[in-house]
C-alpha cells in the first residue's frame, strides 16, 4: 500500500509536512512551520516555552501528534499519554528510526523550520546550498530550540522538571545527504566545526555524516531537479513507489533568472508519467502585470540614477540572494558600493563554500563591502568575519560623509542603525519585498513608513501604493503558469497543497483527464 498523508500545507500557504509511505519505507517531503497557524497564538515576544519542550507545539496543533518522530529530550514525562486520544495521533515508533528521511525542497522556514523538533538521527536530504543556508541561519540567528535546523542543543530535565540545556552533552549535527554532490575539503571543515566559542564555554560539537545522496532511500528510488524560486538551492523531487512515481514541486516559479530549470523539471516529470503530483498553488490568479527580475533591475537602476549624490537604502527579503545580486548590479552600473551587513556576508560565504562553482565569496566581489554596524559585543562568528575581512569596513561616519557612494542593504529590523547616519535627508528607500499578509506584517510596514519619514527619505515600492514603481517579483508561479506546468506533467492525480484555494484547480483542470484529490489534514490518500 502506498499512501500520502499531508500534515501541513492543507488549505493554507506553507507548513509543508507530507508523509509518503510505501511498504516499510517512510519519507517526509519538507517539515516546515505554518506561520499562519502559529501567528494565531504567538508573536515576536510570545513564543513556545523551551522549558516545556514539545508540549506547547502539540497542544496548539503546531506539530502533528506522531509519537516516535520527535526528539526524546523535548518530551516531558507523561507527554504522550496526554496526546494519544487526539484524533490525529499516530504511533510511528518502530525498530530503528520512525522515518527513513526528510527531503527538503528549499531553505524557507515554512518548509524546514520544524525539523528542529524531529529526532536528530533521521537523515536530511537536500542541496548543499540549502543545508549551508540553514546552518548560517542557525549560527547567526537567535539561539533557541525553534531554529535548531542543522544541529541540536540537547536538553535535560532540571530538578524541578524543566527542560534546560544539557551542558555536558555536545551539540549534535543531523546526518545530511546532498542531492547535488559532495563537499570540498574546505566546506567539510566548515560543516564539522562551529565558530570559535560560538557554542559556549566547554561545549563540544559532534559532527555527523555529510555525503552525496544515494539514489534510493530504503529501497525507494528518488530523483531531484533544480527549480526557479526566490532562494538558492531550491528543487523538486520524484519518488518511485510501488504505485508509481510521486512528484513534488516544493515552491516553484518561471519568471526568475532560472526559469528554464522549472520548465525542464516539467518536461522530465512528464516522461516519468507520475501517478500523483503534489503541486503548490500560492498564486492561483493570473498576473495582470508580471514583473521579472530584469524589470526590477531596470526600475531600481532608474531610481538610483535619479538619486545621484544621495543615500539609497535597499530593503529585500532575507536569503533572497537573487535580489541582492540584482542590487549589486545596480550599484556597479551607478558607480556605488553595495553595503551588506555581517549576517548577509556570512550567508554568502556559506553559499560559496557549498557551491564554489556557482557563487563567489563576498570578500572577492569588489562591489560588495561590509558595513560596520555598531555592536557592543559582536558574537564570535561576527567578530571572526570582521577580523578576516580583507578591506577596511565602512563606518556610519563614512556613509554620512559620502552618502551618494553607497547602497545600504537594510530592513525594518536594522532601522535603529539609521540613527547613526547624519546628513542623509533626501535619500531614497527602495522597498523590494512582498506585501503584508496579516495584521502583524501590516503593522510592521507602518513602522517602516514611520522610519522612512523620520529619516527624511522617499519611499519607493510601497506595496499599498497603487502608483508605485514595481520593485518586487513573487517567488511563486502565477495561475496560468501552474496550469501549464501541470498540463505538461499530466499526472494521474493532482494533490493541491500550499494554497488557500485548492478548489481553483477543479475549474482549471476540467476536461484534462487529471483527477484532483484535495487533501485533508492527517488523512491518508491511498494510491492503488
Amino acid at each position: 500500500m502506498t499512501t500520502i498523508t499531508c500534515y501541513g500545507a492543507v488549505g493554507c500557504i506553507g507548513g509543508n509536512k507530507i508523509l509518503v509511505e510505501d511498504g516499510d519505507t517512510r519519507l517526509f517531503l519538507d517539515f516546515g512551520l505554518d506561520f499562519g497557524h502559529a501567528g494565531k497564538f504567538f508573536n515576536e515576544y510570545l513564543r513556545p516555552r523551551p522549558a516545556r519542550g514539545l508540549l506547547d507545539l502539540l497542544a496548539l496543533g503546531l506539530l502533528p501528534p506522531l509519537e516516535g518522530l520527535y526528539r526524546d529530550d523535548l518530551a516531558l514525562p507523561g507527554l504522550w499519554e496526554r496526546f494519544r486520544p487526539h484524533p490525529l495521533y499516530r504511533d510511528v515508533r518502530r525498530e530503528g528510526l520512525a522515518a527513513d528521511a526528510v527531503l527538503f525542497s528549499h531553505g524557507h522556514l515554512d518548509h524546514n523550520a520544524d525539523i528542529s523538533y524531529v529526532n536528530p538521527r533521521i537523515p536530511v536530504y537536500c542541496t548543499r546550498v540549502t543545508a549551508f543556508i540553514a546552518r548560517a541561519m542557525q549560527i547567526t540567528g537567535q539561539s533557541n530550540f525553534e531554529r535548531e535546523l542543522v544541529y541540536i542543543n540537547p536538553r535535560a530535565p532540571s530538578e524541578s522538571g524543566e527542560l534546560l540545556s544539557d551542558r555536558k552533552s555536545p551539540y549534535r549535527c543531523r546526518p545530511h545527504y546532498f542531492v547535488d554532490g559532495g563537499l570540498t575539503d574546505v566546506a567539510r571543515d566548515y560543516w564539522e566545526h562551529l565558530p570559535r566559542s560560538e557554542g559556549g564555554r566547554g561545549k563540544a560539537f559532534e559532527a555527523a555524516c555529510a555525503h552525496p545522496a544515494p539514489e534510493s532511500v530504503n529501497g525507494l528510488p528518488i530523483r531531484w531537479w533544480p527549480v526557479d524560486h526566490s532562494i538558492p538551492g531550491a528543487g523538486g523531487y520524484a519518488i518511485r513507489t510501488s504505485a508509481g512515481w510521486i512528484a513534488y514541486t516544493g515552491d516553484i516559479r518561471f519568471h526568475g533568472k532560472a526559469g528554464e530549470l522549472s520548465r525542464q523539471f516539467a518536461r522530465d516529470l512528464a516522461r516519468l508519467h507520475p501517478v500523483a503530483l503534489l503541486c503548490e498553488g500560492t498564486r492561483p490568479d493570473p498576473d495582470p502585470s508580471p514583473i521579472t527580475e530584469a524589470d526590477i533591475i531596470a526600475n531600481a537602476l532608474r531610481l538610483v540614477k535619479d538619486a545621484a549624490g544621495r543615500l539609497v537604502v535597499a530593503d529585500f527579503g532575507p536569503r533572497n540572494v537573487e535580489r541582492l545580486e540584482s542590487f549589486a548590479r545596480v550599484a556597479q552600473e551607478t558607480g556605488r558600493t553595495l553595503l551588506i551587513l555581517p549576517k548577509d556576508a556570512y550567508l554568502l560565504q556559506a553559499m560559496a563554500l557549498a557551491n564554489p562553482e556557482q557563487y563567489t565569496p563576498p570578500e572577492q566581489q569588489p562591489v560588495l563591502q561590509l558595513y560596520a554596524d555598531p555592536k557592543a559585543a559582536p558574537r564570535p562568528w561576527e567578530q571572526n568575519l570582521r577580523d578576516a575581512w580583507p578591506r577596511p569596513l565602512v563606518s556610519p561616519e563614512d556613509v554620512s560623509r559620502s552618502p551618494g557612494e553607497y547602497i545600504l542593504c537594510f530592513s525594518l529590523w536594522d532601522a535603529n542603525d539609521l540613527l547613526d547616519l547624519q546628513g542623509v535627508e533626501g535619500g531614497i528607500y527602495l522597498y523590494s519585498s512582498s506585501r503584508a499578509y496579516d495584521d502583524e506584517q501590516a503593522a510592521d510596514l507602518d513602522r517602516l513608513r514611520n522610519w522612512v519619514r523620520h529619516m527624511g527619505f522617499t519611499l519607493h515600492g510601497d506595496p499599498d501604493d497603487e502608483g508605485r514603481v514595481p520593485l518586487h517579483a513573487s517567488g511563486h508561479a502565477s495561475g496560468p503558469e501552474l496550469v501549464e506546468f501541470v498540463a505538461t506533467v499530466k499526472p494521474d492525480i493532482l494533490i493541491p497543497i500550499h494554497t488557500e484555494r485548492p478548489e481553483w484547480w477543479e475549474r482549471e483542470l476540467a476536461g484534462t483527464g487529471i483527477r484532483i484529490h484535495k487533501p485533508e489534514l492527517g488523512k491518508p490518500i491511498r494510491l492503488m
